[in-house]
């Protein structure tokens, strides 16, 4: 059961449950004041954080682009150096 998030100028944010995630979500009308709604995104399971890292999450949900230079040189994969315990010979 889908459940988004809306936020209404007057009343402030409320929260609908869906039976399905079909349709169009993105806009719904106040249960209160009937007023046009806007879903509202939030990045998940941000409530078990703190607060300075949930905040510089959220902040963050616009994807950046970024070139090969700031990600740094990729690094040579370390190999095991132990045989695999479950193996025999």
């Amino acid at each position: 059961m889908p459940s988004y998030t809306f936020r209404c100028e007057n009343c402030g944010e409320f929260t609908l449950f869906f039976k399905s995630m079909a349709g169009n979500k993105e806009q719904t009308y106040c249960p209160t004041c009937q007023l046009a709604s806007k879903r509202v995104y939030r990045a998940p399971n941000t409530y078990t954080l703190s607060r300075a890292l949930s905040s510089q999450i959220e902040k963050g949900m616009e994807p950046q682009i970024m070139s090969r230079e700031e990600l740094g040189a990729n690094k040579p994969r370390k190999k095991a150096s132990a045989n695999r315990p479950w193996q025999v010979g």
